[in-house]
């Protein structure tokens, strides 16, 4: 998960420890009282933050009165642990963004291998298969999963209602919908990257599942078609004919920042948003002053089904020269206890843990868990970036979009640095290993 999905739905997703020592491999289980130091993101949600204070920490806490959890909170938790564990320190438990990172973080050698601790806790038979399959590097479990998601649009159903819109079933639908919405001095997408630019693999992800289709993408992705391929070229020109129109922020989106669009769309200056499901907690615990509502962006292509692209928002593991190994695992593993999964559940966060009571959730909450799970049941689900993009193609791929909508540089261009950008990741065996 990036940092800008403020909160939510990730259990792990906002961790880390600090001031782990570089020098000790051993547990301190029977030494006495030991301190774990967390991170939480400071853009994590008043809900979350409380939920992990009072719930988790606590909670573990006082079952394990010997080991003390200070919660620090930081705006970019996998950055400072990677900069503290490239010198040797860094945390015990370490916050990602994702498995693209838990593999980044595996091949520097900054993660401890999990299998003890995984057969110990019976970890392999908590989680989603495939979610627990992504955080796994060179045979090993190098880290455990956070919350899955997807991308959704949230749309004010107030405004649809008044105007007699209807959702849109295809692109050319979505197009025409948007034309109507600008027309009348309304924003049809409120989006903003000033302050996050990997935001943009947002829109990204949705162009290319949604344009190419899952199975074909999936293929981009093992190689077998390249990223500067016709349809790949497709789905890059509708999402730049989308910004260029202005349909996505009035052409403003690298100049606003997340927040600025979340309250376009709150003050009913834009009639969508486009986000992942982590923004169900925060339209949870700040209503909009209209009835709202999700659905699922269509499909961008004739013949191409639409789909939701699949992600694992956060991974959390354990630094490999951490003090205090067994203790880091406990409390990993409470973290992911039923109790706690349903109460994130209740939140708007999803993790990957079998046996969770979806019934009487919030009707938003319940909607979304409906069309993921669903989604997954029927095959129906994409390839998000920051779970199955290889590193440096991801990074390209949305730090070099915007050059795109201004004009700096043509679709064809961008696509062939991309392409070249995946040869790199490929020989240096960083694509993401579909089992």
């Amino acid at each position: 998960m990036k940092i800008s999905k403020w909160l939510p739905a990730v259990a792990a997703s906002l961790l880390l420890i600090s001031g782990c020592s570089s020098t000790s491999s051993g547990s301190s289980s029977s030494k006495g009282n030991v301190e774990i130091s967390l991170y939480a993101n400071n853009q994590g949600g008043t809900e979350y933050l409380n939920y992990l204070q009072n719930d988790v920490i606590k909670g573990f806490e006082a079952k394990n009165p010997n080991i003390k959890v200070k919660l620090v909170k930081n705006s970019d938790p996998e950055g400072l642990a990677k900069q503290q564990l490239a010198a040797g320190g860094g945390p015990d438990v370490v916050n990602l963004n994702g498995p693209t990172s838990a593999q980044d973080f595996a091949a520097a050698n900054y993660l401890l291998p999990l299998d003890e601790y995984a057969e110990k806790y019976k970890w392999a038979d908590r989680y989603y298969p495939w979610a627990y399959q992504t955080v796994q590097a060179n045979g090993k479990q190098v880290a455990l999963p956070g919350s899955y998601e997807t991308l959704v649009v949230y749309y004010n159903k107030d405004m649809f209602k008044q105007n007699g819109w209807d959702i849109p079933n295809s692109y050319d639908e979505l197009v025409a919908l948007s034309k109507k919405m600008d027309e009348k001095g309304i924003i049809p997408f409120a989006f903003g990257s000033s302050d996050f630019k990997a935001a943009n693999e947002w829109w990204l992800s949705l162009a290319f599942n949604e344009t190419v289709g899952a199975d074909d993408f999936k293929k981009v992705l093992t190689g077998e078609i390249p990223w500067n391929s016709l349809e790949m070229k497709d789905a890059i020109t509708k999402l730049n004919n989308l910004w260029k129109d202005g349909y996505i922020n009035d052409k403003q989106s690298q100049a606003i920042t997340l927040d600025d669009a979340t309250t376009l769309f709150m003050s009913g200056k834009a009639a969508m948003k486009m986000e992942g499901t982590w923004m169900l907690s925060t339209l949870k615990g700040s209503p909009p002053p209209f009835d709202w509502d999700v659905f699922i962006m269509p499909s961008w292509k004739d013949g191409v089904e639409a789909n939701l692209p699949l992600a694992l928002g956060a991974a959390v593991g354990i630094n490999k020269n951490s003090k205090h190994p067994d203790e880091t695992a406990k409390f990993l593993d409470w973290m992911h206890t039923n109790e706690n999964a349903q109460k994130l559940l209740e939140l708007g966060g999803f993790l990957p843990i079998n046996g969770l009571k979806a019934g009487n959730l919030e009707p938003h909450v319940q909607k979304s868990f409906d069309l993921l799970n669903e989604a997954m049941e029927n095959n129906q689900t994409g390839y998000a970036a920051w779970t199955y993009w290889p590193p440096s193609t991801e990074t390209f791929a949305w730090s070099n979009i915007e050059s795109v909508w201004l004009g700096q540089i043509d679709v064809d261009t961008y696509l062939d640095k991309l392409q070249k950008e995946f040869e790199k990741d490929k020989e240096k065996g960083k694509l993401f290993k579909f089992n």
